[in-house]
């Protein structure tokens, strides 16, 4: 695993520098860390193992550093489309993931649906894009492709401001629904030329009629899940005002 760690962090170290820093030591440390420990996987345990260090750099690095989530996830697109095995058979993943939390301030912390334990809970949640070809090779090929932080609706009122200029959220930002993260991200990968047949979703997404029109418009195919009591039409339904009666 050594050599297989280094070589794909040298194809990402790229996107954690600067003109005037590399701070890319930090991104295998954390990647090391994530992938060989069992336990104490916060800043502070990872650095002590792999470094023998407190953790404020690692953590300055994840929190304040410069680096874009968006360039890595570019590295990730290209190379993608750079592998002539996933041509064909591949498929988007819109959804969820969830991480617990003790307090609120945290970016997006609030009380709202955790996937993972099945109940409205204080948590962050994050809307993903994930990518996965079941013909590519002898084992199934998986990748996160993008993702956005959700930042609920009172996470952009009066009340909140003073949380959002100390954890550094552009003032620019609005807010968006997760199902408007999710087509932000299967438009700019499609835009980027990564090659897909469909995107799966569940159905937070499914039953959402402007969500399925919108990709349609993409002219992008897709299975949703839908609500059991979702009316559904096998054909178009002719909607209007009728004549009126003499």
């Amino acid at each position: 695993m050594p050599d297989d760690l280094q070589a794909h962090w040298e194809s990402f170290r790229k996107r954690f520098t600067t003109r005037t820093h590399d701070t890319s030591e930090h991104a295998y440390d954390y990647i090391y860390g994530m992938l060989t420990m069992d336990k104490e996987r916060c800043f502070a345990g990872i650095s002590q193992r792999v470094r023998g260090e407190d953790g404020q750099s690692l953590q300055h690095f994840m929190s304040e550093s410069p680096w874009q989530g968006q360039a890595v996830f570019q590295t990730i697109q290209d190379e993608v489309c750079q592998t002539a095995s996933l041509a064909k058979g591949s498929y988007l993943v819109l959804d969820e993931s969830a991480d617990e939390k003790a307090g609120a301030k945290s970016a997006g912390a609030s009380r709202q649906y955790n996937g993972h334990l099945g109940k409205v809970d204080l948590c962050q949640v994050a809307v993903l894009l994930g990518y996965v070809n079941w013909q590519s090779g002898p084992w199934t090929s998986w990748a996160w492709l993008d993702g956005e932080l959700f930042l609920p609706e009172e996470w952009f009122s009066p009340e909140f401001a003073q949380q959002r200029k100390k954890l550094g959220i552009p003032e620019s930002l609005v807010f968006k629904t997760k199902l408007d993260l999710g087509l932000e991200m299967i438009r700019r990968v499609k835009k980027r030329g990564v090659p897909f047949e469909g995107v799966a979703c569940d159905e937070l997404y499914g039953r959402d009629a402007q969500f399925r029109a919108d990709l349609d418009q993409e002219q992008v195919i897709y299975a949703a899940f839908v609500p059991l009591n979702l009316h559904v039409y096998l054909h178009q339904p002719r909607i209007g005002i009728p004549e009126k009666r003499q």
